[in-house]
């Protein structure tokens, strides 16, 4: 297997790269969010996505779909990266203290990842490499998403595999109006589009709401705009498994986003106090 060399510096919260050595699609990453090393899987090598949410980080994003995966190449990353965290004193090297673990497997790329056609085939590759590596359940299986393409059969089926991998979906709920969507997200969709295909996702796997809260001009989001946040995830009380609810930590790479920041801690524990009223578990990271 391909021996990981010393390249790097240690890994941190700050730092999101998706660039790892000569590697095409996997890439590691301190999550504060898992609390230790994630894999990340980027899909979207091409900076395409079907959103255009103006607080993204990714440098040159664009409108469109991935280009075509070789299946062959992102295995055989995989595999090493795997083989490194598991056999050798890599996570040790390049994680801080506490946070050398490695928590989990991540479909979180430059883009949506479900808008790739080989969706499923890379699923499959991850169910492989969990078998080979005894993976169980301490090592999750994440998909990062908007949701959009859940309507899709291949898609389902491959949701349905990443629940059978100790899988969590976390669907991207930034808004509870149309207006809000529209604004953040830069697509037009309905609400009862985006609950449909969330419910469709709490069926499949075990499934988090994942929302970016920040400050733009300076200004935190109204209380009118929170209201409308609290009304949209209220029905899904018994079906998602929680809310994870954070802020930009490094600067967004989009024009609109030189105007916006990070929301306090306490503007967070305030959201975070009226999710928690209605019975919903939640995380939140500053």
């Amino acid at each position: 297997m391909l021996f990981i060399e010393k390249i790097m510096s240690k890994l941190s919260f700050s730092d999101h790269s998706r660039i790892f050595k000569d590697f095409t699609y996997i890439y590691p990453v301190l999550s504060r969010r898992s609390q230790g090393i994630s894999l990340g899987i980027n899909l979207n090598v091409n900076n395409a996505c079907n959103w255009r949410c103006i607080y993204c980080q990714v440098d040159g994003l664009k409108r469109g779909k991935p280009d075509n995966i070789k299946l062959d190449i992102l295995e055989f990353e995989l595999d090493s990266m795997l083989d490194a965290a598991i056999n050798t004193s890599f996570l040790h090297e390049y994680a801080p203290f506490g946070l050398d673990r490695l928590n989990d497997i991540c479909l979180s790329g430059n883009g949506e990842s479900t808008v790739s056609k080989q969706f499923l085939d890379v699923v499959l590759i991850i169910d492989k490499l969990r078998k080979k590596y005894n993976l169980d359940n301490y090592v999750k299986s994440i998909l990062i998403t908007n949701g959009s393409e859940f309507e899709r059969d291949d898609i389902q089926q491959a949701v349905a595999l990443l629940s059978q991998n100790n899988g969590e979906v976390w669907f991207k709920v930034d808004s509870g109006s149309v207006a809000g969507i529209s604004q953040i997200n830069q697509v037009a969709l309905s609400l009862s589009g985006i609950a449909k295909k969330l419910g469709i996702s709490c069926k499949l796997c075990k499934t988090y709401i994942q929302t970016c809260m920040f400050q733009s001009h300076g200004v935190e989001p109204t209380q009118e705009f929170i209201e409308q946040y609290i009304n949209f995830i209220k029905p899904f009380k018994g079906e998602v498994n929680g809310v994870l609810l954070y802020s930009v930590a490094r600067n967004p790479m989009l024009p609109e986003g030189e105007h916006i920041s990070s929301v306090s801690l306490d503007f967070l524990a305030r959201v975070a106090s009226k999710v928690t009223e209605l019975g919903i578990d939640i995380k939140y990271y500053e």
